[in-house]
């Protein structure tokens, strides 16, 4: 396979690097990039982890799809747990490939020449358990991959940067508690709410936080190497049904909190999902069970919107946020006739790209990474937005990527004078911290 020159650089970076981490737009080719790394250094042993469906359907797919040799060397550790075992302990395949979930199967301290880590921001949590299973990992290259490194803030550096071995370098060796305390500080301190807010202090920007490690990131943008038709973004403001309304507004009297871009822990993020629900005019019991209302008119908007695409031959991609949402919808779609499947569904991105859906349902967590859908479709309609800025970023580049030959179209639907709101601005905050590190970082 030969390398565009950009991608090129990111051969040359990692090999100067013993620790790197690669911020590259999505759709530039990082995976080729890094495949081709491994080509040609020829490590003894490499582990690769991924997300789920990355780790299952991308590493190993690109390296045959380019005609990579390492590909023989190459194993999927996946499935059950019998399984995961047999392909990790396979001496004849040395480059293994992982989820994320399952690194509790390696041995512990297990040791590789390369360790890759793709969508580094899922390590962002320095007290998650696959943050500490991933620190456990010895190896003597270690690359992290992602197109979002700001994906919630400042706070989220220190956990990618233990990932790739480089706190000695970035903090003298800091632990994430003392870094946090001599940086940041609780915006929300005081104010009686049961969440925090990390604000870096008055004297520190993110500059000078990465000043140490300012070497070892690479970061190419799409927009500096890619000709992608342009993205269009439309709101489409939706008034509740007046019964919708009103058990909207008590439950946020009842709540009794207003969020403005904040990091939510489980309890407040639990309480909020209750107004998004409602926006969408469902909400779930006690018991986990959807209570719907007579009608929702949000959802109503949509599927009237999908079958509008449908009439002038456009295909839609639809993401969710709640399992009852995508139940209604389906069921709105059906009645209209529209051919609508889950990205859940086995062979689904052939039947997408081949030009047989009309609407692809997608939860932005199981779509975000990974999949080239470029090809079917350049329609994407988000029925409910989600608070996560990486999965949002990720999600809306499925489409909009190198192959896709037509303008690419987003639309959002949201109820008016509601927790909608919060959430783009939450989104659009992050953005704007994203494009702040890019510039930073560029080399």
């Amino acid at each position: 396979m030969k390398l565009h020159n950009y991608q090129e650089r990111i051969v040359s970076h990692i090999e100067r690097h013993p620790h790197c981490i690669l911020s590259v737009d999505m759709g530039l080719g990082k995976t080729a990039a890094v495949l081709a790394y491994i080509e040609r250094a020829e490590p003894a042993s490499v582990l690769i982890i991924a997300p789920k469906r990355v780790a299952e359907t991308t590493w190993l797919q690109e390296a045959q799809k380019w005609g990579f040799k390492c590909a023989d060397k190459m194993t999927i550790a996946a499935g059950a747990k019998a399984k995961r075992e047999k392909a990790l302990a396979d001496k004849n395949k040395p480059y293994k490939v992982i989820s994320r979930d399952n690194l509790g199967d390696l041995a512990w301290s297990a040791r590789f020449d390369l360790l890759v880590i793709d969508e580094l921001t899922s390590f962002k949590n320095v007290q998650a358990a696959r943050t500490k299973q991933v620190l456990q990992i010895i190896a003597d290259k270690v690359v992290g991959l992602t197109g979002t490194f700001l994906a919630s803030g400042a706070i989220d550096i220190y956990g990618q940067v233990a990932a790739v071995g480089l706190v000695q370098k970035f903090c003298a060796g800091l632990n994430f508690f003392a870094w946090r305390a001599m940086n940041f500080h609780d915006a929300l301190q005081g104010s009686g709410l049961q969440f925090q807010k990390w604000t870096l202090n008055k004297d520190v920007t993110v500059e000078k936080l990465l000043a140490p490690i300012r070497a070892q990131i690479f970061t190419l943008t799409a927009d500096d190497y890619l000709t992608i038709p342009p993205v269009s973004s439309t709101w489409h403001k939706v008034e509740l049904a007046s019964e919708t309304r009103r058990a909207y507004d008590d439950l946020q009297a009842f709540l009794g909190f207003e969020l403005d871009g904040c990091n939510l822990t489980v309890s407040e993020g639990a309480a909020f999902a209750k107004l998004q629900t409602l926006c969408n005019g469902f909400i779930y019991d006690e018991s986990g069970v959807a209570i719907r209302g007579k009608d929702s008119a949000k959802l109503d908007a949509v599927a009237d919107f999908c079958e509008r695409c449908k009439a002038e031959g456009e295909k839609v991609l639809l993401f969710y946020a709640f399992r009852e949402e995508a139940v209604w919808l389906k069921e709105m779609l059906d009645r209209k006739n529209i051919t609508a499947e889950s990205v859940k569904k086995a062979g689904f991105m052939d039947r997408w790209n081949a030009g047989e859906i009309d609407v692809l349902f997608a939860h932005p967590a199981s779509a975000g990474h990974g999949l080239n859908l470029q090809h079917g479709g350049r329609v994407i309609v988000w029925s409910s937005l989600t608070y996560n800025y990486e999965l949002w970023a990720q999600a809306n580049a499925r489409l909009a990527r190198q192959g896709q030959t037509r303008p690419v179209q987003i639309h959002y639907f949201a109820a008016e004078n509601t927790c909608e709101a919060a959430i783009w601005r939450a989104l659009q905050n992050k953005h704007k911290q994203q494009n702040e590190f890019l510039k930073l970082t560029k080399q």
